[in-house]
């Protein structure tokens, strides 16, 4: 972040900036931005690079957070029909930018499904910020195009 301001009204900022991300949003919840999570698999004792236990005894526990809809801006990049160097062609991607208290609920998301479609986690560039505030983006690729 680009450091603190003490007269910056950054809770005020932020409530602003969410009010209208907020206002911004499709109005059918299916239609926005749900992150979802990899699975989370517990167990006891050693595993291979699989995540595997040696032991097939050893029971199990398999679980997946819930998707999270948060406050967030959505750009569409849609394919690009220009055929790069290499002979490929640049998939449709989102760019999701976030701030940074909605970020930390969200930034180990695997994937996002935007309007009915899979969009997986492609890169993030450095965060940047307005004295207290941090602001995030996350850019993703269409599942069917990569």
């Amino acid at each position: 972040m680009a450091g603190s301001f003490r007269r910056f009204p950054a809770a005020k900022f932020r409530n602003k900036i969410t009010f209208v991300m907020n206002m911004g949003a499709p109005p059918e919840i299916a239609r926005q931005a749900a992150f979802h999570f990899a699975e989370i698999v517990s167990y006891v004792g050693t595993s291979d690079g699989d995540d595997v236990p040696f032991d097939p005894t050893v029971p199990v526990t398999r679980t997946v957070r819930p998707p999270m809809i948060v406050p967030c801006v959505v750009e569409f990049a849609p394919a690009s029909e220009v055929v790069t160097s290499f002979g490929t062609v640049i998939p449709d991607r989102v760019k999701i930018t976030l701030l940074d208290v909605h970020y930390e609920q969200v930034k180990d998301a695997r994937f996002v499904i935007v309007n009915g479609d899979r969009y997986d986690k492609q890169f993030e560039p450095p965060a940047i910020g307005l004295f207290d505030v941090g602001v995030h983006e996350m850019y993703f690729v269409a599942e069917q195009e990569r």
